[in-house]
């Protein structure tokens, strides 16, 4: 067994050195209380500031230390902008012994300032309860914050504000050129007699194809603004899927042939209807084979089908041999207006709401859109609409 008896009589150590080192452990935390870059101050439970290092009286806009404690902010309420806080920063630290926010303070001149506090609660060796804070001057990022948020709020204004005007100018947009084309094609088909020069018979023909484009385009543009307002309501019918395709597919049968572009279709003779606006089925169905035969060069194929999951939620799919999308690139061909480069596209004119329009129908339908696809190896696009819109027939 060790003897510890040796250790029990361990000198005392001689109170001068004791003093020295407490001497030199105080002046150590006076260098660093003075000299930290950021504020440090204690106050007590009353509100009276007891202590402050330089930079605290600095950042307040106080020559020095004396001269904070001699005006005592705090206890004469002008230190914080909304008293609220203090009253808050009190009961916390007092509760839960800590305490960190982002306030708003004033200044020695008045200016507000912005400053992250922190700060916990002590209690002395009489028993009396203060507070030790630290702080730090955060203006600078506040105002950047609040700047960009300002920017982003009338960055949605202008957008909501645009999206509503477009919304409400469906009628004064489509009744002009809706006439310019019908004129067209009166003159185009010679319907009150012959026009007399085939030259304007076949200008009357390019009004009428131009005009028949700028339509679309509007229409793409009304609908995409109308939804985005929040203006777009669904009628509702129940829907035979089968016959909807088959519609679709006779609008764009001569594009696919055209193109030299196999179109397949393979739609169940039992499959269930669906609880959904016809017109904007057909927009949904069009814009998709639209798309693919546009995007697939000759000799390719573009393949739509339809399903029952095992959640009896309805899949459609158009499935393309195409050109395919770079994965950097689909994020920007599902945004409004976003369009991709390409040598194929660069063929077809087009809004680039093709995508996004179709999801955004899709998605007032309560269902998803998934696109994916591969540089070369073509692109496929699932629509997955809800049970709750699945009619079993009869």
């Amino acid at each position: 067994m060790r003897d510890f008896r040796g250790m029990m009589d361990t000198p005392p150590i001689p109170s001068q050195d004791l003093a020295a080192a407490l001497r030199e452990c105080e002046l150590k935390y006076s260098m660093v209380f003075e000299n930290a870059d950021i504020g440090i101050f204690h106050i007590a439970e009353n509100g009276q500031w007891t202590s402050a290092n330089a930079t605290a009286a600095a950042l307040l806009g106080y020559n020095s230390s004396d001269d904070i404690l001699a005006a005592q902010p705090d206890l004469q309420g002008k230190l914080f902008v909304d008293l609220m806080h203090r009253a808050a920063w009190q009961e916390l630290v007092l509760v839960n012994h800590r305490y960190a926010d982002e306030i708003a303070v004033y200044t020695h001149d008045r200016r507000i300032i912005w400053i992250s506090l922190s700060g916990h609660r002590t209690v002395d060796a009489d028993g009396s309860v203060g507070f030790e804070c630290t702080m730090y001057d955060i203006t600078e990022r506040r105002k950047a914050e609040m700047a960009l948020t300002r920017a982003k709020e009338q960055a949605d204004f202008a957008n909501r504000s645009k999206s509503e005007f477009l919304a409400n100018m469906s009628h004064e947009l489509r009744t002009p050129l809706n006439a310019i084309i019908g004129f067209a094609e009166i003159i185009k088909d010679q319907m009150f007699g012959d026009v007399g020069q085939p030259q304007y018979v076949e200008y009357a023909k390019d009004i009428y194809d131009s005009g028949h484009l700028l339509l679309s385009l509007i229409n793409d543009i009304l609908d995409m603004s109308k939804i985005e307002a929040g203006k777009r309501s669904l009628q509702e019918v129940t829907l035979n899927i089968d016959t909807i395709v088959l519609s679709v597919s006779h609008l764009v049968a001569a594009r696919a042939k055209e193109g030299k572009v196999k179109l397949n279709l393979h739609i169940p003779h039992n499959l269930p209807s669906l609880r959904g606006e016809e017109k904007a089925m057909k927009q949904i169905l069009a814009n998709l084979l639209t798309n693919a035969i546009k995007f697939t060069p000759e000799g390719g194929s573009v393949t739509l089908s339809a399903m029952i999951d095992q959640d009896d939620q309805m899949i459609i799919s158009v499935v393309d041999s195409g050109i395919g999308i770079a994965p950097e690139d689909i994020a920007v061909a599902m945004a409004p207006f976003g369009q991709i480069e390409s040598a194929l596209s660069r063929k077809h004119q087009g809004t680039g709401l093709g995508l996004p329009l179709t999801k955004a129908l899709v998605e007032l339908h309560g269902g998803t859109l998934d696109l994916e696809s591969e540089m070369g190896n073509g692109t496929s696009v699932t629509l997955t609409f809800p049970a709750v819109r699945v009619v079993r027939n009869p």
